[in-house]
């Protein structure tokens, strides 16, 4: 007769073991969901998931990925300290507009091929029609923000494209954070990344309702176990907005931040090196 090996186990839906309930290197399954358990001790005990259907996921002991799916076409990014997590594209800060013409017309405005409106800052945008530049003011006028006009009928057949350059873009992914602080508590965490990024410059840009506006730049370095800054080039349109320090906690160089007055926005622009 064959012998029935069965393991610890829970049909409960998201039920897991405790140390308690196990001992070091016993399995225990849950039932509901497939999944199995196993107690380690690293220095000290925990219980890990194991299996190709886990509920977090956790590589190296080091990058621990989000539990479900991001919005389309968001992309994963780091906080520098292990922890990864979905966020929106930063913009490119260009958009292409492709009209193909099935009638003749000056007027390019309204939905394009892709169904995109058109939009754009005047003067900062450029025109071409079948591939070939034209020259604003000569070629066409920006009339204003949605339509472009022609001085030339474009003509059936023709392909016009209107190249829009916005303004603030976010020219390097992932180094651009923005916080509002709501409270004037000394050394609030303005910015985090791990000592493997040993020096950093920042362009500060602190905006308030009333008090106005106050920028600065910061280069903060770390030698694995002390931090170190400098802050410069502050300048400011009615008073200074917010002191800064900055530590090593728990792997990570931290700029810190004490603003003046509360409901302060605070962004920050990141240069890193290693």
């Amino acid at each position: 007769m064959a012998t029935l090996i069965q393991f610890k186990r829970s049909s409960t839906q998201s039920a897991t073991p405790t140390v308690g309930d196990l001992s070091l290197g016993e399995l225990a399954v849950n039932t509901y969901h497939g999944r199995f358990y196993t107690e380690k001790n690293d220095g000290s005990a925990s219980v890990v998931e194991v299996g190709s259907n886990p509920s977090t996921l956790t590589i190296n002991d080091a990058f621990s990925f989000p539990t479900s799916d991001g919005s389309s076409n968001q992309i994963l990014q780091t906080n520098g300290s292990g922890t990864i997590s979905w966020a929106d594209q930063p913009s490119s800060g260009i958009t292409i507009f492709t009209y193909s013409i099935s009638s003749t017309t000056t007027s390019i405005t309204g939905s394009d091929d892709n169904s995109a409106t058109l939009s754009y800052t005047a003067g900062s945008e450029q025109v071409y029609i079948n591939g070939v530049k034209l020259v604003s003011g000569s070629d066409y006028t920006a009339t204003n923000s949605s339509t472009i006009t022609l001085a030339e009928n474009a003509l059936n057949g023709d392909v016009v494209e209107v190249v829009a350059i916005t303004a603030a873009a976010n020219l390097v992914q992932g180094f651009f954070t923005a916080n509002t602080f709501t409270a004037t508590t000394a050394d609030q965490v303005l910015s985090s990344n791990a000592i493997a990024n040993k020096a950093i410059k920042y362009v500060i840009s602190a905006t308030h309702a009333s008090a106005g506006t106050h920028a600065a730049e910061v280069l903060l370095i770390n030698d694995g176990t002390s931090s170190f800054f400098v802050q410069y080039g502050d300048v400011y349109s009615n008073a200074s907005l917010f002191t800064l320090d900055s530590d090593i906690n728990s792997g990570n160089m931290r700029l810190l931040i004490t603003p003046a007055n509360t409901n302060t926005t605070v962004d920050t622009f990141q240069i890193r090196h290693s």
